[in-house]
């Protein structure tokens, strides 16, 4: 590696970035200067911390991880959840991408948080485990429903191990997404609804999150069928005309992942998470 620089990632660099998501992600086509300054850096809930690698004058390594106010075990606490890691193509095999976890780990810790909380695939579950100390906490379930699921949220919230806490700020960000544009279709005293487009046709995404402290309205109304994308503490939600879908019919199953800061070898029990597509940016 004596031929590349790391450097903390900066808003600079921007137009570089964008630059490597396109090449290192070809079929996805959000990656944008708008949509990386929206993810990155209008996230009210604090700056960003990342970390890029150079070759010259080429971009060839990046990530990028963004704060979020959780409750860990019930206490409120700040986490770093990982974001957007990319290598250039031609330099796949050097070890980059565990390199930049590290990195970006070593920030997240500098800086006071908790722990990183992020989503893995299949290629890259086994490296974060194995490689660098984090927990495989749970495969995310998947099923598309006809009726929205109720979810009994008090319940839900306080069984809950590690839950974001939204605030209308943090909230209002998350629906301004300028790739996929996000909105509250129902509110009762206890919950709110969300939803947006999913990578299915015809099918929209949709998350139930807890309303405590929240004064958002509901525009619009849950209506067809939609992806519910996550995990909800055991026996706190029921289904109601679901359908799940097997894991060898999604793209790539995705499995929560977990390192804790303060804490070496702490495990989160997979059967109490409160966690959604919109804890992560799943579309």
């Amino acid at each position: 590696m004596n031929d590349l620089v790391f450097r903390p990632a900066a808003h600079e660099d921007l137009g570089d970035t964008v630059e490597l998501m396109r090449l290192a992600f070809p079929a996805a086509h959000k990656f944008s200067r708008s949509f990386l300054q929206w993810q990155y850096y209008d996230n009210p809930a604090g700056p960003p911390m990342g970390c890029n690698i150079a070759a010259g004058a080429r971009l060839v390594g990046h990530l990028m991880g963004i704060p979020q106010r959780v409750s860990l075990r019930g206490q409120p606490v700040n986490a770093t959840l990982i974001m957007n890691v990319a290598t250039h193509p031609d330099y796949r095999g050097r070890g980059l991408f565990l390199e930049l976890v590290r990195r970006v780990a070593a920030m997240s810790a500098q800086r006071g948080h908790a722990g990183i909380v992020g989503v893995a695939n299949q290629q890259t579950e086994r490296a974060y485990r194995t490689k660098l100390g984090f927990q495989n906490v749970a495969g995310l379930h998947a099923h598309v429903e006809f009726s929205p699921q109720v979810i009994d949220m008090p319940r839900a919230v306080k069984a809950a191990q590690f839950v974001q806490m939204w605030t209308d700020e943090t909230l209002s960000w998350r629906l301004q997404n300028p790739v996929n544009p996000l909105r509250i279709v129902a509110a009762t005293p206890q919950t709110l609804t969300v939803e947006g487009a999913s990578s299915l046709p015809l099918v929209r995404a949709r998350a139930t999150i807890s309303r405590a402290g929240l004064h958002l309205a509901a525009r619009g109304a849950a209506a067809g069928p939609a992806v519910v994308l996550g995990l909800t503490p055991k026996e706190t939600a029921r289904r109601r005309l679901a359908v799940t879908v097997p894991e060898r019919l999604r793209p790539s199953p995705l499995r929560m992942i977990w390192l804790n800061h303060k804490i070496p070898g702490d495990q989160l029990d997979p059967e109490q998470i409160l966690f959604s597509f919109l804890d992560f940016d799943a579309f």
